[in-house]
């Protein structure tokens, strides 16, 4: 059932929006905003905002420069822009001024090959891994980019997020599935890994719930989210509709405090919100092989509280709100004080994008562009 490994990075995509108010002035838990209504756009009130200074992505011409599928893109160290491609099956690194470098990796089973790439990261230390979800293995090349080892046997799948760690380690998140006599169980772990082998050196979060494959849609508040710094630090959460709250988590796997906002205000997702999502979700589990009859995810019908996290190169910590469409961001320290608020200025294309953080730069892309597939990107604020 490897099918089961995209409902994670499909609900991650197409929910990668934010909000436009700081988490102290959202309301209250028990009332739900009305959003059902289409929204105008308004760019949302912040106290720093990201703004885009380039793009790479042309719809005719260089085909280094025409993507098929965007499915994750990011900085390395060195600041070129990296762009993984599920339909090419490559990883296409550019500098930051958008001039193509080289391709990594490439379609196939053998080493150095993905059969689906789903997730990548850059080492602190030098080098790439990408995480191939049909191939369940994590693929590493060195500094170079070439090609250095793999690790196979991630049962069903390899983690469909990765951030990589000082100490050649990785933090990832994991879907899992298990069948036994009491039946069938999906599940997410958010777990560290070494690169020798498949079996978790610390876990920080394992959920297993029922599953039933006639209601797929029943796993979405089971998500789970993380983010981790590089010496490090972990944080999770959970892709819930009904509050927000993370869980700060030392390298080890010993809980350093829970942040929780007691004034969460859930809100309702427009009714073109939810036709998008159904539409990728279910248009991804079915390009993995999902039969089509099977292919029945039914949106909840409120907008994630948190919608991802990331921790940038000045340790802070990311959160992504979910009940905004535009991205827009509570920004923390690592002990969970807030910084900031910052929302993406880039107009109202930008309400389906989804906005990665880097370690000094953030990244935008659609997944289900309605002209091409391209990547907008900028400088975090704190780096001017």
């Amino acid at each position: 059932m490897k099918f089961l490994l995209i409902i994670p990075l499909a609900l991650l995509l197409v929910t990668g929006c934010g909000t436009s108010e700081p988490a102290d002035d959202t309301g209250t838990a028990d009332t739900a905003v009305d959003a059902a209504a289409e929204e105008e756009y308004s760019l949302p009130v912040a106290d720093n905002y990201l703004l885009i200074t380039d793009s790479i992505g042309v719809e005719l011409g260089d085909s280094n420069l025409v993507f098929g599928a965007i499915i994750a893109a990011d900085f390395s160290p060195e600041g070129d822009v990296a762009i993984l491609d599920a339909q090419k099956s490559n990883v296409s690194l550019f500098s930051h001024t958008g001039e193509f470098i080289m391709t990594i990796g490439r379609q196939g089973s053998g080493p150095g090959e993905f059969l689906m790439p789903v997730a990548m990261a850059f080492r602190p230390e030098g080098g790439l891994i990408v995480a191939d979800g049909m191939g369940s293995k994590l693929v590493f090349f060195d500094e170079n980019y070439d090609f250095t080892s793999e690790t196979p046997g991630f049962v069903p799948a390899p983690p469909a997020q990765i951030v990589a760690i000082e100490g050649m380690e990785l933090v990832g998140m994991k879907p899992d599935f298990e069948q036994n006599e009491d039946g069938m169980f999906m599940g997410f772990t958010v777990a560290k890994w070494t690169t020798e082998s498949a079996e978790p050196t610390v876990v920080y979060y394992s959920q297993m719930s029922p599953f039933n494959p006639s209601d797929l849609s029943s796993i979405g508040n089971d998500v789970a989210l993380f983010a981790a710094s590089v010496n490090g630090r972990v944080f999770t959460s959970q892709m819930s509709t009904e509050e927000y709250s993370f869980t700060a988590w030392t390298p080890e796997g010993e809980e350093i405090f829970t942040y929780v906002y007691e004034d969460y205000e859930r809100v309702e997702k427009t009714q073109s919100e939810i036709d998008l999502e159904a539409e990728i979700v279910n248009a991804r589990m079915i390009a993995q092989g999902m039969p089509p009859s099977m292919a029945n995810w039914e949106p909840d019908p409120y907008r994630a509280s948190i919608a991802n996290m990331s921790v940038d190169g000045l340790n802070r910590l990311w959160i992504v709100k979910g009940d905004e469409r535009t991205s827009t961001f509570d920004v923390f320290d690592l002990d969970g004080n807030l910084l900031f608020t910052a929302a993406l200025d880039a107009g109202e294309a930008a309400r389906t994008w989804n906005t990665v953080i880097g370690s000094k730069y953030f990244i935008c892309f659609d997944v289900n562009p309605e002209d091409y597939p391209r990547v907008f990107y900028g400088t975090l604020p704190g780096f001017e």
